[in-house]
């Protein structure tokens, strides 16, 4: 078996040698006479391997153009796949501020068809894979994985296509959901360049983007080159320049439905503050306060005092006024394809894509988690109390925020061969892909240094973690903070390198004439594929075990971490190894008959294994019916799989440490989790079935309605930890424990012991609706679109002991109160980012040197289960509705104006605000969006 490196040593060494092959090939190419037929060109149709001359099919594809692209005014890919309703929430987003060092941050975006969940749909550039993103991030309480959307822009796209049909006997792993295809421009011709500017009203986010595309042919034309050059530059947003997000506590939030008013858990605030919590022999729990508050037990210095009991929530830390919520953006994108011919069957290609970009946001200072309490000599110089004192919670913000920058670059080199022989095409090709993710947080707290320097006897060398907040802002600040030169002794930089690659050789070849029907003639395609997965992530040594926070007093290893506020996560690596074979056949069974103008069949058979979690088999049979012209009846299935990612195989012992309510104690606080991987997961299982109707009652007008429904089996999950503790404590109150719920002498959790497996099945079910309407008139030409997604279903079966507490709950038993919400089982539609309705529409009108569009973007209301009342109804999330609006005119027979097009944008032209939710910025990051009405202009010049 090759080591990694030889791998990548001999993919690029080949590769390189195809390149360099390209470049050579004009010289060596023979002259080749013209060909003196008439050629039909072979189309290739997304959910097809077999070249045609026809381009419809009998799969549901949506297929937008560079001028559909232009019209929803994205610049970003982020911005683009949130107008195709068939996406579901986008749960890799720059606003995403939930798992800090832990989370997939920076410039990434990620894609989720049906809202299956990220990794559920398989993502292609010009036909083949992308390398995954390095940085993975849970969902369901699992780490997943994705194609980074951000590493295409959205300017050098010749079309998106999106299969709206599970394709895994086609495609192979993770095309459960369906298949997004990028196509990048291979045969552009002339050069043009473009600049488009934009700002969001209200806030300081503005955006920059500057495109350069040209293409031309040499070498008497038998060598073409596309070449693509594109830069993004975007200024971010702070948390306090929007009204939900410039404050956690959203008790009293204008618009809050009458029953949530005032509810606790709408306030999110920190009780890790400055003011701090702690515990000792004589006073217990206690806190620092002003001394102008009720309650003192022991006068402090600098007008504060000492308060027995836990921190009142009126005292809690708002961290909004420390963070960002958008990143600042540095984006290049970088695109390259060239063809030679060597003769008329046969073509040499190459592709060269670079990516990087740079991302910068602040967060406030962490806090210790519960694992990094930690104890106070009673001889430590600002300790006043006399006697050893335990740091229950505490943030020292007096040290500043952190900054973070995360560097992301990627690359893909690939070259091949394809051709003709008589009736088949062939093609074969060599790829090699690597991401690279550099996440650096600067002013982080080095734990162990911190301890020290609190347990210092020496003044120069001591902090003083008694001295409180702000006494006349308590929520945010620090009046009293401790001096530069004892900060510099315990803040450091942290970081964590994390790497992906994908290696792949595939051969394949098709024909559209395999033998002739009476009906027509039988397409076949086969081919084979070989592939190497790699992932590497390496924390800092500070985060992965290697310097474990120590007690100075006890001497206890009290975290594996010892950056404070941050679990504990070992290095991890893995890779696999993945071939696999596939045949298809279509198939024209009837035609011209009275009843029928065509009917055809495709099959499809897929083989796959992998060197680490087994083989399978899937097959996929799709029937297309015409029976008059105007009208396609079409129906597939299939099935499918998902391999299990690389992180959730070979990641063990990840700590991570949230706040969630124990239902033994009666509290919400702090608690570790201890998750694992698992070797021994299989591959998910599906069944995909579709139905659908086309009707084009008019050759301008076109109807299309498809069924869709999915089965899973055996999806990779985790019990949530406040499952866990909801099943604790039923099983206390009938006489015994949870097991995997691991508490202390004071009863509060330790830890809680999860393991990734292979979950109960899910079904979803959906119907997709579309009307494509174009009109020429004396005034111009008109183009209508709309496309809908309806979720009819959305059902988890719950696993053994989910099905036992909601039973409890159903009964009525106290152990397990109803206000706490059992995530993910049972019926989830609604929930969480999983609206029943999204809808895209659009009408744009063409009348030279004139065109314009207006657009609008809806999805339906959901709710929000992580706040619930006490009878467990959750917070309801209403629907929005965008619309959006373009005009522009282009410059003809104008000297230098010449073919310069200058385009005028509003989107969010009624500034509608996102619904209010229970989530780290006060919205649904993954479903709407922060930048409320944005203008901007676009000029383009072609030459």
């Amino acid at each position: 078996m090759m080591k990694n490196k030889d791998i990548r040593n001999f993919a690029l060494n080949s590769i390189t040698l195809g390149l360099l092959t390209t470049l050579a090939a004009p010289v060596l190419a023979e002259e080749t006479p013209p060909a003196t037929e008439e050629t039909v060109e072979r189309i290739q149709v997304l959910g097809s391997n077999i070249k045609r001359a026809e381009a419809e099919g009998t799969l549901p594809v949506t297929v937008l153009s560079e001028d559909d692209i232009e019209a929803t005014g994205a610049a970003t890919i982020d911005e683009l796949l949130r107008s195709i309703p068939q996406v579901g929430e986008v749960a890799f987003n720059n606003e995403r501020a939930v798992g800090g060092v832990n989370d997939a941050r920076g410039d990434v975006s990620s894609i989720n068809l049906r809202g299956l969940g990220t990794g559920n749909t398989l993502t292609l550039l010009n036909g083949r894979r992308l390398v995954l993103h390095p940085g993975t991030q849970t969902e369901n309480y699992v780490p997943v994985a994705t194609v980074n959307a951000n590493t295409l822009p959205v300017k050098g796209l010749k079309r998106l296509e999106v299969l709206r049909d599970g394709a895994a006997a086609v495609y192979g792993s993770d095309a459960v959901a369906g298949v997004v295809n990028y196509v990048l421009k291979s045969d552009f011709e002339g050069t043009n360049v473009s600049v488009n500017y934009g700002s969001s009203e209200g806030t300081d986010l503005d955006q920059v983007t500057i495109n350069g595309a040209t293409g031309f042919s040499f070498n008497e034309d038998k060598t073409h080159m596309t070449m693509s050059l594109g830069y993004y530059d975007r200024n971010g947003m702070d948390a306090s320049e929007r009204d939900y997000s410039k404050s956690q506590d959203r008790r009293e939030y204008p618009g809050l439905p009458e029953e949530f008013v005032g509810d606790t858990q709408l306030d999110n605030r920190s009780s890790s503050t400055p003011w701090g919590s702690f515990s000792s022999s004589s006073l217990g729990k206690f806190h620092i306060q002003p001394d102008t508050m009720d309650g003192c037990v022991q006068q402090l210095e600098n007008g504060l005092c000492a308060d027995k009991g836990s921190l009142p929530r009126d005292m809690r830390y708002d961290r909004a006024a420390d963070q960002s919520m958008t990143s600042d953006v540095k984006r290049l994108n970088f695109y390259s394809y060239l063809t030679h011919e060597i003769n008329e069957d046969l073509e040499l290609f190459g592709e060269a894509i670079y990516y990087k970009a740079d991302s910068n946001r602040v967060r406030e200072q962490s806090g210790n988690l519960t694992a990094q309490r930690f104890t106070i000599a009673e001889d430590a110089y600002y300790n006043p109390f006399g006697e050893e004192v335990t740091v229950r919670s505490y943030r020292p913000i007096d040290a500043g925020g952190r900054d973070i920058e995360v560097e992301d670059t990627s690359f893909r080199l690939l070259t091949g061969l394809t051709g003709y022989a008589g009736d088949w095409d062939w093609e074969t090709g060599l790829l090699y892909s690597e991401a690279n993710t550099l996440d650096t947080a600067r002013n982080r707290i080095d734990a162990n240094k911190f301890v020290r320097a609190v347990n210092s006897t020496e003044m120069s060398s001591a902090y003083d973690i008694f001295n409180g907040g702000d006494i006349n802002n308590i929520n945010s600040g620090d009046g009293t903070p401790n001096p530069q030169e004892v900060i510099d002794l315990f803040t450091t930089d942290v970081t964590r390198e994390s790497e992906t690659s994908l290696a792949l050789a595939d051969f394949k070849v098709s024909t559209a004439e395999l033998f002739e029907l009476p009906a027509g003639d039988v397409g076949f395609a086969s081919g084979i594929e070989w592939r190497r997965e790699t992932y590497s992530d390496d924390r800092d040594p500070l985060l992965d075990g290697s310097h474990p926070l120590t007690d100075p007093n006890s001497g206890e290893v009290l975290s594996g971490s010892s950056v404070l506020g941050s679990s504990p996560t070992p290095d991890a690596d893995g890779s696999r190894n993945v071939f696999s074979a596939y045949g298809e056949v279509i198939a024209p069974i009837l035609a011209d008959m009275s009843w029928a103008q065509s009917l055809e069949l495709q099959l499809a058979l897929r083989y796959e294994n992998f060197s680490d979690v087994g083989d399978v088999l899937k097959p996929k049979v799709a029937l297309s019916w015409v029976p008059v012209d105007g009208l396609q009846l079409r129906g597939a299935y299939s099935g499918g799989f998902r391999a299990p990612n690389l992180p959730q195989v070979v990641e063990q012992g990840v700590s991570r440490s949230n706040t969630r309510y124990d239902p033994v104690t009666d509290s919400s606080y702090a608690m570790t989790e201890i998750r694992s991987g698992n070797a021994n997961l299989e591959p998910e299982d599906d069944i995909n079935k579709s139905l659908g109707l086309v009707i084009s009652p008019l050759d301008n007008l076109t109807f299309t309605f498809d069924w869709w429904n999915i089965e899973q089996e055996g999806v990779v999950g985790i019990l949530p930890s406040q499952t866990h503790l909801l099943y604790d404590s039923l099983k206390r109150s009938q006489g015994s424990t949870n097991t995997a719920v691991i508490r202390g002498a004071d009863g509060e959790v330790i830890e809680i012991q999860n393991q990734y497996q292979n979950l109960s099945p899910r079904e979803i079910e959906g119907i997709d609706f579309s009307v494509f309407y174009g009109l020429e008139t004396a005034i111009g030409e008109f183009d209508f679109n709309l496309n809908a997604a309806h979720l009819i279903k959305f059902d988890q079966e719950p696993d053994a002991i989910t099905a036992e507490v909601l039973a409890a709950q159903e009964a009525g038993d106290p152990s397990v109160p109803q206000s706490q919400v059992v995530a993910g089982a049972n019926d989830l539609i609604k929930q969480n980012g999983r609206p029943e309705w999204r809808a895209y529409t659009s009408v744009r009108w063409k009348f030279q040197p004139w065109s314009a569009g207006v657009t609008a973007n809806y999805v339906s209301d959901f709710v929000d289960t992580s706040t619930a009342t006490s009878e467990g109804e959750p917070l309801p999330i209403d629907s929005m509705i965008t619309v959006n609006m373009y005009a522009d005119y282009t410059f003809n027979d104008a000297g230098l104006l010449d073919d310069t097009r200058i385009r005028l944008g509003v989107k969010n032209i009624a500034d509608e605000q996102p619904p209010i939710a229970d989530e780290s910025f006060g919205y649904f990051s993954s479903v709407h969006s922060n930048r409320g009405r944005y203008f901007y202009i676009d000029i383009r010049k072609s030459f």
